[in-house]
């Protein structure tokens, strides 16, 4: 039997608190607002949060959690800064 992946990690959804905590650079806030699991990157830009992700500079290696949460990171950048313009 095959096993599928969780697809609630394909869906997470940007609410307001996690915009308020984006806007407000607040990491903690941020992956409790995600539902983020504290091994995953967040999705602050690098330069704001030294664990954060930087779309231009991909990890060199996906041996990681870490490394391997770049993607999750960078799509949820995107949504979460167009989120902050509306």
């Amino acid at each position: 039997m095959k096993r599928r992946g969780s697809k609630s990690k394909n869906r997470m959804v940007i609410t307001p608190a996690a915009v308020e905590a984006f806007q407000a650079n607040d990491v903690k806030a941020l992956h409790r607002a995600l539902g983020l699991r504290p091994w995953e990157m967040s999705p602050l830009p690098r330069d704001v949060e030294p664990l954060g992700c930087d779309p231009e500079r991909p990890p060199n290696s996906r041996t990681t959690l870490f490394d391997q949460s770049f993607e999750q990171a960078v799509v949820l950048q995107r949504a979460l800064m167009e989120a902050s313009r509306a």
